[in-house]
């Protein structure tokens, strides 16, 4: 960013941020594992749920509850035990009418099954992902990349019966090595990483709020375009570090407080794919939006 854009956004910013927003959580991924008190319960729940957020809202959310409530006769609501004591070969026949656009019901079944092995040998996910962070990281990138390939090096042959995993479960752990940007990856460590502030949990304070990489979405991609934030055109890891990198000169210790408003800016159509001036007009964002300005401009 030059230093004019950054002078103008930045007042404007914080003033966008200010603006209370907790009330879309009902619309947002993390109202799931938000009802939930118990951190073990919040951290187990918060992966489950992350990982069908794509698509649409309602087809994930009715997949997350129908394996939420296999936990209810057997562990009393909480996930955490359901995982800590799930029997694969009781759990199996429990699991053929679920599945999730990529993901078949024996996916999701591994998928499950994986995290009953986590808890079971490293008693959550945190324990396993901070192996492989240091505090000389520059950002949260190379921690991920191990997580992964620790999760996917897990022995699901006991649910397939061979050692290959399909597509359908690996997609559940995408990877950073390649470049991709990773986003309910990152989504989840926002949850897991940021202080509790009616938003994010906090849960993980092991980890500073900069370390983290912005879930990039075609939302913020957009909206950072427009502000920006990024001057990528190619919606990859490079594109989520430089827009972080752009929030974190307004707030180096917290840049990701400003990805819940942003993102839900166009969640919200409040800024839409299709230009719409009168929206324009409105955003409290638009002195510092080029395509904002040049809208009202071509109208004026």
């Amino acid at each position: 960013m030059t230093q004019t854009q950054k002078a103008r956004l930045g007042p404007l910013l914080t003033a966008f941020y200010n603006i209370p927003c907790q009330h879309r959580i009902e619309n947002d991924p993390i109202a799931i594992p938000r009802r939930y008190t118990d951190p073990l319960d919040i951290e187990m729940v918060g992966w489950l749920t992350v990982s069908f957020a794509y698509g649409r809202a309602p087809l994930f959310n009715q997949t997350v509850e129908k394996i939420l409530s296999l936990a209810d006769g057997l562990a009393r609501g909480s996930f955490y035990r359901y995982l800590l004591h799930f029997d694969l070969t009781k759990e199996r026949h429990r699991f053929r009418e679920i599945y999730y656009r990529f993901s078949r019901s024996n996916d999701i079944l591994a998928f499950v099954y994986i995290m009953s092995r986590i808890v079971q040998q490293y008693g959550g996910i945190k324990p396993l992902f901070l192996a492989g962070y240091h505090d000389n990281d520059p950002d949260i990138g190379d921690a991920l990349t191990q997580f992964v390939e620790k999760v996917r090096g897990i022995d699901t042959q006991p649910v397939y019966g061979h050692a290959k995993k399909p597509y359908g479960l690996l997609y559940f752990f995408p990877s950073p090595v390649n470049g991709g940007a990773c986003k309910r990856l990152h989504l989840y460590l926002r949850w897991m990483i940021r202080p509790n502030d009616g938003i994010d949990f906090g849960l993980w304070n092991e980890i500073p709020p900069a370390k983290l990489i912005i879930p990039l979405d075609t939302h913020i991609a957009r909206i950072g375009q427009y502000l920006g934030l990024t001057a990528r055109k190619t919606t990859d890891l490079k594109m989520a570090r430089e827009i972080t990198q752009s929030l974190a000169q307004f707030d180096p210790v917290d840049p990701l407080k400003y990805d819940f408003p942003l993102c839900h800016l166009g969640i919200s159509q409040n800024c839409p794919t299709l230009s719409n001036v009168e929206k324009c007009r409105v955003c409290p964002l638009q002195p510092a939006c080029k395509i904002g300005k040049k809208l009202i401009k071509i109208n004026s």
